[in-house]
């Protein structure tokens, strides 16, 4: 797709229509390769997206990496207890220079041993003797924008526009006192879907309109008549209370795992946090393709080890997986459905998927941005 071709596509979406008025987003932006691209620059290169746990970065020398939007990143816990962040790429000839995640007293790309500390200046060149114009100085690893919120560690591709701590500001009180401290990881789960990563968001997104119709388990552990959906500059939380009556469909007790209410907060693009009882539970969505995602999974917990607190905890487990399922259908056959010919593009319930338009004007905003 060429790019004016790419502009009329994204001309198809207004984001200063109403959502009374307003058609959804074209099926090429789910399908098109192009679409894909424009994300990866536009979209996840120039956002705060979570790496890792704070708790596998607890000590001096410790390290994950990954990559993110086709970018090696390595972030460390300097000897002076610092986070710091870089392009996990070696200056010789761009090897990554750690893969995985550990803890070390120095950074050695497997290729050639150069070799960086955890501040990411060079320390070891060997067998560079005798090069001319060599500046040691400026050979050291490319830095990231790198920040602690909540659990996590944040980096940034690009140059944010703000800080990590004032987008969250408004996040942390809708979350109705998270308790981070209280929390422990228990586990990952990552699942490979077969759709495009916005389909899962939208999923997410539709204000539980989907829920009676294809998770009644989670249907009858919440009112669904008190569900409700309140929307914020760059996130949206949904949030609906326990339900209180006996219900045939389940064998625990939706106000024991529940708790006051369930509270699922989306953060742009692609971050879901999931708070109710005792749990938080988070999903993070990464494109891999045109037509398929990856899912994270992580589960955390601030119940005591005792056998019932075990009890509760893969009760809970298991019932996110069943409900993980149930959306790994959906949004493949949505997917297999949005590169159908006969559909272009749909509208919206306008009492229930704010959440899905909100994210769609986000969305058209940062594409429309990159593209000018």
């Amino acid at each position: 797709m060429d790019p004016d071709s790419l502009t009329a596509e994204l001309e198809r979406f207004s984001a200063e229509t109403p959502i009374e008025r307003a058609w959804m987003p074209p099926s090429s932006w789910y399908t098109s390769p192009a679409f894909h691209a424009l994300e990866s620059e536009a979209v996840f290169q120039d956002t705060w997206q979570p790496v890792a746990r704070l708790s596998e970065l607890s000590s001096a020398g410790s390290y994950v990496t990954g990559r993110l939007a086709n970018q090696p990143w390595i972030v460390v816990r300097g000897d002076d207890g610092e986070l710091r962040a870089f392009h996990n790429t070696c200056r010789h000839k761009g090897r990554e220079v750690m893969t995985g995640c550990g803890t070390c007293e120095e950074l050695v790309c497997g290729y050639h041993a150069w070799s960086y500390d955890s501040a990411g200046r060079l320390k070891s060149a060997p067998m560079m003797a005798g090069v001319e114009d060599f500046d040691r100085e400026a050979m050291g690893l490319k830095p990231l924008q790198v920040e602690a919120w909540g659990l996590w560690a944040f980096i940034h591709l690009g140059s944010p526009p703000s800080s990590l701590e004032v987008e969250m500001r408004e996040l942390n009180e809708g979350l109705g006192a998270p308790g981070w401290d209280k929390l422990t990881f228990h586990e990952e789960k990552t699942w490979q879907i077969r759709c495009n990563w916005k389909v899962v968001c939208d999923n997410y997104l539709d204000g539980g309109y989907h829920i009676p119709h294809m998770h009644p388990s989670l249907d009858a552990q919440i009112e669904m008549g008190s569900y409700k959906t309140e929307l914020y500059a760059k996130h949206s939380i949904q949030t609906a209370p326990p339900n209180k009556g006996d219900d045939s469909r389940i064998a625990i007790d939706p106000q024991e795992r529940i708790g006051d209410a369930a509270r699922y907060a989306w953060v742009y693009p692609n971050i879901m946090i999931n708070r109710y009882g005792p749990c938080l539970d988070t999903n993070i969505v990464t494109p891999t393709g045109p037509d398929s995602c990856e899912v994270r999974y992580e589960f955390f917990f601030n119940t005591d080890g005792g056998t019932e607190a075990q009890r509760f905890i893969q009760e809970s487990v298991t019932q996110s997986d069943v409900t993980q399922r149930e959306d790994i259908e959906i949004c493949e056959s949505v997917q297999a459905g949005l590169s159908s010919k006969s559909y272009v593009t749909g509208r919206y319930a306008p009492k229930v998927e704010l959440g899905e338009h909100h994210f769609h004007c986000l969305l058209a905003s940062s594409l429309k941005r990159a593209l000018s």
